[in-house]
């Protein structure tokens, strides 16, 4: 079945399945912050979207760079890459190691559920890579998802920097989307994986994280806090972490699992 993408005031047009349309409609946000863009698209809600994300080449490249970087298959393991984060947060001073409570319910299986990308997370996750190769530059983008009147409507968000900024412009998009019908079906955002860091650098480190190298798949506090929030305003089903190659989700009722910051 193909899947089409149309733009703004433009009609459908064909494409092949599981590919992003490469004309969504632009969201204007007011104070753009460095290669921000938000982007919506409008898809038919056929099964391939949903399917373990195809074998392609770029896929293989950046699993291959990742081995390699690693040390091998086994350190690209999500269950490897988690315990790794779990240990840099629980040796952090104060608060700061609450970090480590989402990773130990991920761990322990009280919250969330760890599976190969769908086609759909993939894309989005190419559509940034794209813009900003994640291994040379890692960047972070989030993406609304709805499901509907047998479409899928993706908000898309991302910029030239490791973490996220919810805009009120599209998150109003979404609210008025569940209004006619949608459900939000989850918020997906990604942890790039994060190499030769430097304290105070554009991933955040400091001198106790240099260890930790990203791609783990627990929420951050942050990441918590705003889902409860998004849950609360319009109904929010679950939230999906990536690396790109595989994806932990978490559903509406984890949310209270995990810990967030007050």
């Amino acid at each position: 079945m193909a899947c089409a993408a149309p733009s703004a005031g433009a009609a459908a047009r064909e494409v092949p399945a599981c590919v992003l349309e490469a004309q969504p409609e632009l969201i204007p946000v007011p104070e753009p912050i460095e290669g921000e863009l938000n982007e919506a698209f409008d898809l038919p809600d056929s099964p391939e979207w949903w399917a373990p994300a195809p074998r392609d080449a770029e896929r293989e490249q950046y699993r291959a760079a990742l081995v390699s970087r690693l040390g091998g298959e086994q350190g690209l393991q999500p269950r490897t890459l988690v315990e790794r984060q779990h240990a840099v947060h629980v040796a952090l001073q104060g608060d700061r190691a609450r970090e480590a409570e989402n990773s130990d319910a991920l761990l322990q299986g009280r919250a969330g559920a760890v599976a190969p990308a769908s086609c759909l997370e993939w894309r989005l996750f190419q559509r940034q890579a794209r813009r900003f190769p994640m291994l040379e530059r890692p960047t972070e983008f989030g993406a609304y998802v709805l499901r509907g009147h047998g479409r899928i409507r993706v908000y898309l968000s991302g910029a030239d920097r490791v973490g996220g900024k919810l805009r009120r412009e599209v998150k109003d998009r979404v609210v008025a989307d569940v209004a006619r019908g949608f459900a939000p079906v989850a918020h997906l955002h990604n942890h790039p994986f994060m190499f030769d860091r430097q304290p105070g650098d554009r991933t955040w480190a400091s001198e106790d994280t240099l260890k930790d190298v990203g791609g783990a798949l627990a929420p951050s506090l942050t990441d918590v806090q705003a889902y409860r929030q998004m849950r609360e305003h319009f109904g929010l089903q679950g939230a999906w972490v990536t690396n790109g190659l595989d994806t932990a989700r978490y559903s509406a009722e984890d949310f209270s699992r995990l810990s967030a910051w007050p």
